[in-house]
C-alpha cells in the first residue's frame, strides 16, 4: 500500500510540472471533544446473586454471568465519565492531464487524539486508512480504473483492490469489476485484526469480489432499468462469503413517477429488500406512497446471520408542500409496519407484531438572512417506543458566515421495561469562510440525560464540542482554473 501511495505521488509531481496538467488537493481536519462512559468488566460474589444457574441477578438487579465452578460472577458496567478528543484528517488528491483522459486519485484518513482516553473512541488504534487510490482512463465510450476503489449500488457500498471497466453505447452502459474484497463498512481485508477484536469467529481467508452492472436509460431520461450482481469468494474458492443481486427501475408517465428496487441474497435465497414508490406533483403538493419489505442481510462468514432481527413490511405516505416564494414549507409522513413472527417468547403471552411512525417537518424563512426549521417524530414498535423533536435557528451573514442554535428533545420507553429516558440537548454552531478555499465550522453544546419511572441504566449525559476546517489547494478542472 505504501508503494502504491508513492507511485501516485510521483505521478502527481510529474503532472504538476507539465503544461495543461494540474493537481488539486482538498482536505478536512475535524477535532471533537465528547464525554463518554466506556464499559468496564466488574464482578460480584456468587453467594450474593439469585437464583441458581449460569445467568443470575446481583442485589441491585443487574444481570450477571456466573461460570460453573467459579465463586464470582461478571458483568459489564459503565465506568466514570472520560473526555475523548479524536482528531481526524481527510486528504483527497486528484491529478489530471497525464494523457488523454488519464487521471489519478487518492483519499486518505489519519486518526490521532489530542488528549483523553484513545480507547474510548472507535478505531483510534488504526492510525491511517487509504480509502481509495486509483488510476483512471476516461473515454467517451468507456472508462478503466485500477487500484483501490468503490462500487455503489442498491446492495450498498463495497470497496476493493482491483480493476473495473465501464462500457457505454447509446442508451446502454455496463460495468464489470474484480479484485480483492474489503469488509463492507470497515475498508479492511477480511483477515484484518479489526474483525478479530469484535468477532469470536473472524474469517480465516482473504476474499475476492466479482461483479457487474447493466443499465438502460431512455433517451428522454424518464425511464431506466439497472441490474447488479456481486459475488464474494474465499481465497481458495472453497466457499462463499456473499452472493447478491438487485434490480432497480424508474418510470414516468401522465405526471406520475414510479421507482422501485429488489435486492436478493442469492446464497441464502432471502429477499432482503423490495420497495415500490409512486409519486406525483399536484399543484403545490408533492405526494408519494411507498410499499416496502425489508429483511436484514449478513454475510455468510459471520454467525450473526443466525440471530438476525425479523423482517417487516411497511406502508408509508408522505406529503410535502412549499409556498411559491419558498419562505414556508412543510413535510408530513406516516407509516405502519408489520413484523414477522420471531418464533420466540412465551406461548402464553402474545407479542406485538406491528408498529407505526409519524413525522412532520416545517421550514420558515421570515427574512432572507434568517431560517427556522422544526421537526418532530414518533416511532412505536415491538416492546419499545421513541419520540424526538428538534428546533434550529440560523442567521446568515452574507456568503461569508452564519451562526445559530439547535434545541432537541428525545424520549425513549425502554424495550419490555417500565421506565423512561429523556435527553434534552442544546447546541450552538457557527460557520465562516476564513479566506479563499479555507472554511471553518465550530459547534458546542450539552445533552442532559434524565431517567424517570425507575428506568434502568447509568446517566449518559455528555458535553460535545467540535471544530472542522475544510481547505483546498490547486485549480479545479471543472472551473478552468
Amino acid at each position: 500500500m505504501r508503494r502504491r501511495c508513492l507511485a501516485i505521488l510521483l505521478c502527481l509531481t510529474a503532472a504538476r510540472s507539465a503544461h495543461a496538467q494540474g493537481v488539486r488537493v482538498t482536505g478536512a481536519s475535524w477535532w471533537q471533544a465528547i464525554d463518554l462512559r466506556p464499559f468496564r468488566r466488574d464482578s460480584v460474589a456468587l453467594s450474593s446473586t439469585v437464583p441458581s444457574g449460569t445467568v443470575r441477578r446481583a442485589p441491585d438487579g443487574t444481570v450477571v454471568s456466573c461460570p460453573e465452578g467459579s465463586a464470582w460472577c461478571s458483568y459489564l458496567r459503565a465506568s466514570d465519565r472520560q473526555l475523548s478528543q479524536p482528531f481526524l484528517h481527510d486528504v483527497s488528491v486528484a491529478g489530471w492531464g497525464l494523457g488523454q483522459g488519464v487521471s489519478v486519485h487518492a483519499h486518505g484518513r489519519a486518526r490521532t487524539a489530542l488528549g483523553g482516553t484513545e480507547s474510548a473512541w472507535p478505531r483510534m488504534n488504526d492510525r491511517f486508512d487509504l480509502l481509495d487510490a486509483y488510476v483512471e482512463v476516461e473515454r467517451p465510450r468507456g472508462r478503466v480504473r485500477l487500484g483501490r476503489q468503490w462500487t455503489l449500488s442498491d446492495l450498498g457500498a463495497y470497496s476493493y483492490d482491483g480493476a473495473s471497466l465501464v462500457l457505454r453505447r447509446a442508451t446502454l452502459d455496463g460495468e464489470v469489476l474484480a479484485g480483492q474484497a474489503l469488509v463492507q463498512g470497515l475498508n479492511e481485508p477480511y483477515t484484518s485484526e479489526e474483525i478479530g477484536q469484535v468477532d469470536d469467529l473472524p474469517p480465516e481467508q482473504r476474499a475476492w469480489m466479482l461483479g457487474g452492472r447493466v443499465r438502460w436509460r431512455a433517451s428522454s431520461g424518464a425511464h431506466a432499468l439497472t441490474g447488479t450482481y456481486l459475488r464474494v469468494l474465499a481465497d481458495d474458492r472453497s466457499g462463499l462469503y456473499a452472493e447478491r443481486a438487485s434490480v432497480d427501475a424508474v418510470a414516468g408517465a401522465l405526471g406520475f413517477r414510479a421507482d422501485g428496487n429488489l435486492a436478493v441474497d442469492v446464497a441464502s435465497g432471502e429477499l432482503n429488500e423490495a420497495r415500490v414508490r409512486l409519486s406525483r406533483r399536484m399543484r403545490a403538493f408533492d405526494v408519494s406512497v411507498d410499499a416496502r419489505h425489508h429483511q436484514p442481510f449478513f454475510e455468510l462468514w459471520t454467525i450473526w446471520g443466525a440471530f438476525a432481527p425479523v423482517g417487516f413490511d411497511e406502508l408509508r405516505a408522505t406529503t410535502a408542500w412549499a409556498r411559491a416564494d419558498g419562505a414556508l414549507g412543510t413535510t408530513v409522513s406516516a407509516a405502519r409496519r408489520s413484523y414477522r413472527d420471531p418464533g420466540t417468547g412465551l406461548q402464553s403471552v402474545e407479542l406485538r407484531t406491528d408498529g407505526w411512525r409519524l413525522g412532520a417537518e416545517a421550514s420558515w424563512t421570515p427574512d432572507a438572512p434568517w431560517s427556522v426549521i422544526g421537526a418532530y417524530g414518533i416511532d412505536v414498535g415491538v416492546g419499545a417506543s421513541q419520540s424526538d423533536g428538534t428546533m434550529s435557528v440560523t442567521r446568515r451573514l452574507g456568503e461569508a458566515a452564519s451562526f445559530g442554535a439547535t434545541l432537541s428533545a428525545r424520549q425513549t420507553i425502554y424495550e419490555y421495561r417500565v421506565g423512561t429516558g429523556r435527553v434534552l440537548g442544546a447546541m450552538a454552531h457557527a460557520e465562516w469562510r476564513v479566506r479563499g478555499d479555507l472554511r471553518a465550522r465550530a459547534e458546542a453544546g450539552q445533552y442532559q440525560h434524565r431517567l424517570t419511572n425507575d428506568a434502568p441504566g447509568p446517566d449518559w449525559s455528555q458535553r460535545r464540542a467540535s471544530v472542522r476546517l475544510e481547505w483546498a489547494v490547486g485549480g479545479d478542472p471543472g472551473s478552468g482554473r
